[in-house]
């Protein structure tokens, strides 16, 4: 089978149960970002979808970054 898409294999097949568990997505304007849960009350940022260019190139949603907009 083969299967194309912009996700990396990680992001489909995760290597543990436990740390796609922890992994939540979030929307923003034009898109949305996977983003996966470190220490307390901590949220990284591991991945962005988004329709427009511009967010590619936006420090705070780079993979990575702290996301601070989770609740």
């Amino acid at each position: 089978m083969i299967l194309y898409t912009p996700l990396a294999a990680e992001s489909i097949f995760p290597p543990d149960e436990k740390e796609w568990k922890e992994q939540q997505t979030a929307a923003i304007e034009h898109g949305c970002v996977t983003i996966q849960k470190r220490e307390e009350g901590e949220w990284t940022i591991v991945s962005l979808n988004s329709s427009n260019p511009h967010d590619y190139m936006q420090p705070h949603l780079q993979p990575g970054a702290k996301w601070k907009d989770y609740e």
